[in-house]
């Protein structure tokens, strides 16, 4: 008590803004951050499971298998000539510098498993980091002796942590499977750098961005365009290779697993994370909680009358998300439709070009964008997911509930939710098919009919899209609390059968009976029948989804 007040002296908390002193702190974290750290790995502990499986499985089904893939010198021999003639797979995937199995799927892995590994990291980071700002629970904590630097450390100690253990288990099952140990620990650090490289960039975008997915947006975007950069540096020559040495990819890439390992290209990748996480933590100590260093335009006192319908609401909220994708798309695919066209219209006489050409049944010159776009769908599949579960969000933040307080059902609310789910794809698919076109024309094509023939097959991939929408969908009614884990493991499921059966790892007809994808893909249907059965299940499970919605509480 402090004498002639009455008045109690507060206990001395300690030291909160930067995390440096207290008590019940962890060694090299600030305070509170442990405690952030087990609440991390038990709010994401299914997103830890699904992300570090499908990535592992990526590495590792690749390189298992090799021997399958390439059994004999002569098909190893065509695959050395594929790399070396087709610049496409130097700028998407990587390069190869052995004619071995383990140097070819290496190669191969690369893109996948880096991408998988970043993509992530990022989550990770955005969700614990500006995701809990977002949702007001960080604001909640700050009342609590938790550190300022407390969520950002706990993000970077989980993701960092994964990132370890990913690799362990990479060179672990690599050195089982019988490929050489340097080389194992090589491709093993690479997919480790993939993880710590996307969580340095998430947690930058974290502090400049007020919004998660913008926040993921701008990360992955960071990632991907650091990506092709390398493969650009890599295509155009001698004389623009060293663009691969100005980039983290690049020195991942000059590593070299399993041809010859340079070891001391690892000093500047790590120089990179170090560098990108001190930029974020000095970040971090520059801004306002709940605001980022990037100004937030403010909106106008009154909005207009059409923003009183709910879809007017949800366009409102998506529209940023929609046109970022859609420029992404629209630059990206314009960029591969101009320099496939050449690069194709010089290998479409190969005969390995013409037999895939037949299995696709397409002609030989578009085997390359047809097997681009379908690597497309998969990522605006997400996209569509993403949007679909804003229901889910709208939800647990308490919104919905002030909505339904009005005179709106929840069948509307629903409805204008899953028709968001459907539009947001096609607009995207048609923004893919006339970028392609487009980028095809100025490489030499017709620009009318190239435009015609690829936004029109773009487009007929949007019902499998559709089917996950529905899945989504009728998995907020069902299971609420799982809905998240259950429409994106079917993604996932989708994307790693795929992989699986392409290594014969798997039978085809288990991707034909977990995934929609196969069944608008023209490698594996020849017939119309999907595109009426694909529509109407994704119908059945919006309409299961409404019926199940009306018989549950809310919030559940």
């Amino acid at each position: 008590m402090t004498p002639g007040n009455g008045v109690q002296d507060s206990p001395r908390l300690p030291e909160a803004a930067g995390g440096s002193t207290g008590g019940g702190r962890r060694a090299g974290l600030p305070l509170g951050a442990a405690h952030l750290v087990r609440l991390a790995l038990r709010r994401d502990r299914v997103l830890l499971v699904v992300w570090l499986t499908i990535t592992a499985g990526i590495v590792l089904g690749g390189v298992a298998a090799a021997e399958t893939t390439y059994p004999t010198a002569q098909d190893r021999a065509d695959r050395w000539e594929q790399l070396h003639s087709i610049p496409m797979f130097v700028l998407f995937q990587s390069r190869a510098f052995a004619d071995t199995a383990a140097a070819l799927a290496a190669q191969q892995a690369f893109a996948g498993g880096t991408m998988c590994a970043a993509l992530g990291a990022i989550l990770l980071v955005a969700r614990t980091t500006r995701g809990e700002e977002s949702a007001g629970r960080r604001e909640l904590l700050a009342g609590t002796p938790v550190g300022r630097r407390a969520d950002l450390a706990a993000a970077l100690t989980v993701t960092g942590s994964a990132g370890a253990l990913l690799a362990v288990v990479v060179a672990v099952g690599l050195v089982a499977s019988g490929t050489p140990w340097a080389g194992s620990i090589a491709l093993a650090l690479i997919v480790a750098m993939a993880v710590w490289t996307g969580a340095g960039l998430a947690a930058i975008a974290a502090q400049l961005l007020t919004g998660l997915g913008a926040v993921i947006g701008m990360a992955f975007a960071v990632f991907y365009s650091l990506h092709l950069v390398r493969g650009a540096g890599a295509v155009m020559g001698d004389g623009a290779l060293w663009m691969t040495w100005v980039v983290p990819q690049g020195w991942w890439e000059n590593l070299r697993p399993f041809a010859d390992e340079r070891w001391w290209v690892l000093l500047p990748a790590v120089a990179w994370i170090v560098a990108t996480v001190s930029a974020a933590v000095r970040l971090a100590d520059r801004r306002d909680l709940g605001r980022g260093l990037l100004p937030v335009r403010p909106g106008r006192e009154h909005g207009p009358g059409w923003l009183c319908s709910l879809p007017a609401l949800l366009w409102r909220l998506d529209r940023a998300s929609v046109t970022i994708w859609a420029l992404a798309v629209a630059i990206i695919a314009s960029s591969i439709g101009y320099v496939g066209a050449g690069a194709m219209s010089d290998y479409a006489d190969m005969a390995w070009v013409r037999a895939m050409g037949a299995e696709l049944g397409v002609a030989p010159e578009d085997t390359f964008f047809t097997y681009v776009i379908l690597v497309f769908v998969f990522p605006i599949a997400g996209h569509a997911i993403h949007t679909a579960l804003r229901i889910r969000r709208e939800e647990t933040a308490g919104t919905a509930e002030l909505m339904l307080a009005g005179p709106l059902t929840r069948s509307t609310w629903a409805l204008a939710h899953a028709a968001a789910g459907f539009l947001y794809p096609v607009v995207l698919l048609l923004v893919l098919g006339i970028a392609v076109g487009t980028g095809s024309g100025l490489g030499g094509g017709s620009f009318g009919p190239d435009i015609a023939e690829f936004t029109g097959f773009t487009v007929s991939l949007a019902p499998a899209v559709w089917v996950l929408v529905g899945i989504a969908i009728g998995a907020h009614a069902l299971v609420p609390r799982g809905a998240t884990a259950v429409s994106w493991t079917m993604l996932a499921l989708g994307i790693v059968t795929e992989i699986a059966v392409k290594t014969d790892l798997v039978p085809e007809l288990l991707f034909l009976l977990v995934s929609p994808f196969p069944h608008v893909n023209p490698y594996y249907h020849s017939s119309s029948v999907p595109y009426v059965v694909l529509p109407l299940l994704a119908l059945g499970l919006v309409a299961i989804g409404l019926l199940a919605l009306r018989r549950r509480d809310l919030p559940t």
